[in-house]
């Protein structure tokens, strides 16, 4: 095995010195701590905006009604119409929203007195919906979000 030749260039005359390494050494120190100190603050908000803001939904849904009269029987007797009351409340019992039956939906397959409510804070445990004094149902969040329906039976 034969080792090739190797060349190396003589030594030359010094280098200049540079002194603007030496000038810019601690601005570039302090701007890059001022920035990274900037960035950690940047990204520490984020991250709590983030856990602390908790997502938001449109409840919807409907009791069903009679179709010739706009009214549901509530249990007990009592009856269900436009303007009675909705209330929301999450597993823990907490009151998360207040609306009221506020439109009259027709279709094929029945009638509904219905509400919506904007600013809904979400949860996986589901939520009770209160309509009025008396009927009262257990709902999940997939169906409030796509338009929980209620039966009263009374």
């Amino acid at each position: 095995m034969t080792i090739g030749q190797e060349m190396w260039l003589d030594p030359g005359p010094p280098l200049p010195r540079r002194t603007w390494q030496r000038r810019t050494r601690v601005p570039v120190i302090v701007g890059t701590t001022i920035a990274m100190v900037l960035f950690a603050a940047v990204a520490l908000g984020a991250l709590l905006l983030g856990v602390l803001r908790t997502p938001t939904f449109t409840a919807k849904g409907g009791v069903v009604a009679d179709c010739a009269t706009e009214v549901a029987a509530a249990p007990g007797g009592g009856q269900i119409a436009r303007g009675t009351p909705v209330f929301v409340y999450d597993a823990a019992g907490g009151e998360v929203a207040t609306t009221s039956l506020s439109g009259f939906l027709r279709s094929d397959t029945g009638c509904q007195l219905t509400f919506e409510v904007d600013g809904v804070e979400y949860t996986d445990a589901g939520y009770v919906v209160r309509v009025g004094e008396s009927l009262s149902q257990p709902v999940s969040t997939a169906a409030l979000q796509k338009g929980a329906v209620l039966r009263p039976f009374g």
